[in-house]
């Protein structure tokens, strides 16, 4: 098992009966950033495990997923091996989102 750093990339898509009262919503980004650092056998398997991870918490904070309020593609911009420390360090589950292409 080794290390690896996945930086994701998520691709929104909003539904159109979506509500308006939250107030993040109401900018719909259409895309956000995140990183993992996640222990796996390989590249592939960070991978999976890093976007169910992403996937997960951002369900668990903003809801829109289970909600149905927005589909989620992601991508891995970038998978490479890291240091073993970094699975020691407390996970940063922030996404950075943007709302124009």
């Amino acid at each position: 098992m080794r290390c690896f750093y996945v930086l994701v990339h998520g691709r929104l898509e909003w539904q159109a009966d979506m509500p308006i009262s939250d107030s993040l919503a109401a900018t719909k980004p259409c895309g956000m950033y995140c990183h993992r650092y996640v222990l796996s056998a390989d590249a592939e398997s960070a991978k999976t495990k890093a976007f169910e991870r992403v996937r997960n918490n951002l369900d668990q904070e903003m809801g829109w997923l289970s909600k149905g309020w927005v589909t989620l593609a992601l991508e891995a911009d970038a998978v490479v091996q890291a240091s073993m420390l970094k699975l020691v360090r407390p996970d940063n589950r922030g996404h950075t989102f943007y709302t124009e292409d």
